[in-house]
Parts: structure tokens; sequence; C-alpha cells
């Protein structure tokens, strides 16, 4: 009856995205999970798995898009740039020093083969502690002396912070934007923001497609400066377009069979994937309901699983070397799930509980 009453009735965007009742937790935990299960097989010892490279890729990607949408919603509810970079930082940070710490800690007294004062005395150390805990674009360190030697991928103990630094990026990029359009009058403040946000999206998106569509693809910081921006732009793109989406149920079995249909010609199928990727995400968030919502209540577990995650995958695979990548997923799963809760419950949410008012 719902899909029915969707394809007659498409939902406004507008309408919808004015509460906070939706999928967007649900979304977010089973792309950390995507993340968590991609590593899984890369970990364990097929590095050159296609497919569990293109599920940690898409799933990534698809954290930038929801990210973009909630946090330019965000910035526009509150129109205030000291309380969005606050409600940033305190999102970011808490957990983010809490992770780094432990992986500095644990490796110092349990795991890495050097000696504690070895350990402490490597300049990788240092640069590991202070530089994932400032996310600065081409700084961050995801290795950590006497690490892991033994392991398929040794010496990595945090892979995935290296996404973080974009993520700050992408905030700062908003702001600039924001800020830009606060010179000029009140009137029209608005709508350069939004010609700047779409011009931004339309833009990225265009050299990142024509360059993921190549045989080898460039993977330098410029390359995924383009790629970030394209998702968080067109993210954001969709907030401010809000009025004027639709999201409607027969569409999405468009895009879907389009999609599938193109598999096997790889440009055209991934132009179709990522066009249609924040369509389908929206869709997704807002759309389906019902005891679905319920997750919405448990907490945001998805930022925990995605920064506790890979050191146990290391840790299990260094500790049990012949694991096979579904022992590894389901273990490594449930440990990062432990820490995600506890990370939640006792420094993310009340570090949270401190933003000034509006949500996100």
């Amino acid at each position: 009856m719902v899909a029915i009453h969707m394809l007659r009735h498409p939902m406004s965007l507008a309408t919808v995205s004015r509460g906070r009742d939706n999928n967007f937790n649900l979304l977010r935990f089973g792309a950390a999970s995507a993340v968590i299960l991609s590593h899984s097989v890369l970990l364990s010892g097929n590095l050159h798995s296609s497919i569990a490279w293109a599920l940690g890729y898409l799933a990534v990607n698809c954290f930038f898009i929801i990210s973009g949408f909630l946090v330019c919603r965000s910035l526009t509810l509150r129109n205030d740039l000291r309380h969005y970079f606050i409600a940033r930082c305190l999102r970011i940070y808490p957990a983010l020093g809490v992770t780094v710490l432990l992986c500095v800690l644990v490796s110092a007294t349990t795991l890495s083969e050097l000696g504690f004062s070895d350990f402490f005395g490597e300049s990788q150390t240092w640069r590991f502690l202070f530089n994932n805990s400032l996310l600065v674009v081409g700084q961050v360190e995801v290795y950590l002396p006497g690490m892991f030697t033994t392991n398929p991928v040794p010496g990595q103990v945090n892979a995935p912070l290296w996404t973080l630094q974009y993520e700050v990026l992408m905030y700062c990029w908003l702001a600039a934007i924001y800020l830009l359009g606060r010179f000029t009058t009140s009137l029209i403040a608005g709508a350069i923001s939004t010609f700047l946000i779409i011009t931004l999206a339309v833009a990225s998106m265009t050299i990142y497609l024509t360059n993921i569509s190549q045989p080898q693809p460039d993977t330098s910081i410029a390359a995924n400066l383009v790629r970030f921006a394209a998702m968080f732009f067109t993210g954001a793109g969709f907030y401010l377009l809000r009025n004027l989406v639709r999201l409607s149920t027969l569409i999405v079995a468009l895009l879907s069979i389009l999609i599938i249909v193109s598999y096997g010609i790889r440009p055209l199928f991934i132009t179709l994937t990522y066009l249609s990727l924040a369509y389908l995400l929206l869709y997704l968030a807002y759309v389906p309901s019902g005891r679905i919502r319920l997750f919405n209540r448990l907490g945001d577990y998805s930022y925990g699983l995605y920064i506790f995650g890979y050191p146990i995958q290391q840790t299990l695979v260094y500790t049990w070397p012949n694991i096979g990548p579904a022992a590894l997923f389901v273990l490594s799963l449930l440990l990062a799930l432990f820490f995600a809760v506890v990370s939640w419950h006792l420094v993310e949410k009340p570090f949270l509980s401190m933003k000034p008012g509006l949500p996100q």
C-alpha cells in the first residue's frame, strides 16, 4: 500500500526532512558495517579482491553524501558559524581522541615488537598521536612502529582515519561558502551560497566521474579532494534544492534497473551509480517507515564502528594468522560494536549534548 501511494504521490524532500524521524542512523550503520566487511576480505589476505575494494569505496562515498546533506541542514538551521563549528568538533574529535590514544597505548604495552621506550622514541608514534588528533589534510598517519609486521597489510593500525581529514575539510569549505554568501546583502546571500554549492557539486562530480571511469584512476590528494567534494556537495545540494525534489518509488525503480542493466559497461555503470546514489540514499532515509524507524532510538554507532573496526581487525589477524574473512567479519563487527556502544554512551553522546540548540 505504501509503495502504491508513493507511486501516485511522491514525497517532498522538503517536507520529510523537517523532522528527525528517518533512517540515517541505519544507513550509516550499514555503511560502516560494509567498510568492516570490505576490510575483512582485504586484511585476511585477499588484497586484490576488486569486490571488496568496491564495497568499501562505495560505503565511504555514502558517508560523505549523507554528511553533506545533514551538515548543510545543520548550518542552514543554525545560521551561526560559531555554533556550527562547535557542533562539528564535538561530533568528530572526542571519540577520535579516545581511539587514537587507545591505539597508541595498546600498541606500546601489548602489540608492538619494539620495547616501550623504543616505541615512544620513534617520531612515527608522535605523528600518529598528534596528526591524527588534528586531522590536517596530508598529515594523517596510519602506521605505528613495530606493529603487525606479519600481517598481510603490515604496520597499518587505523587506515580509515585518512578519510576523516577530508570530512573536516569539507566542513570548512561549506563554512567558507556560507561566509562568502554573508558578505552580500541578506536578500541574495542564500541564492549565492546555493549557486556556489551546486556549481561545486556539478564541477567536482564531472571531474570525479571522468577520473573514476579510467582504467587507472588518479588517487592523489587532489583526486581525493575532488571525489569527496563531489559526494559531500551533492548531498548539500540536495538539501538546498529540497523544495524541488520528490522522492518517488517509480524513479527509484527505474534508476535501479538502469544501474543493473549497465553493469557490464564500466563507465556507464559508474556514472549511473554515482549520479543516482544521493537520490537513492535519501529515498531510503525518508520513505521506508514503520518498525524500521525503531533503529533510530538505539543511538548512532556508525562512527564508533568506523574508527574502532580496523585496529580490531588487524589485531585479530595478528593473533589468529589463518583467520578467514567470514570469521574476521563476524568477530570484528561484534567487538567493534561493543566499543562503538561504549563510545556512544560514554563519550559521543555526552559531548553532543553540549551542542548549542537545534538538531545535528
